[in-house]
């Protein structure tokens, strides 16, 4: 059964990038069938002692 996607994937490169810009690992990627994508990721240490982005 061919059914259309709920996301693309430049929707999975731009989550993944955000998460690898904001300085955290990317561990893998989930997507569940209704289209939801879930970047998994494990705590760094290092991020404790990182300055707040300037927005």
């Amino acid at each position: 059964m061919n059914t259309h996607a709920t996301f693309k994937q430049v929707d999975v490169k731009r989550a993944v990038r955000a998460v690898v810009d904001a300085g955290l690992p990317v561990d893998g990627v989930e997507i569940t069938r209704e289209g939801t994508i879930r970047i998994l990721t494990s705590p760094k240490i290092e991020l404790e002692n990182r300055p707040e982005p300037e927005l």
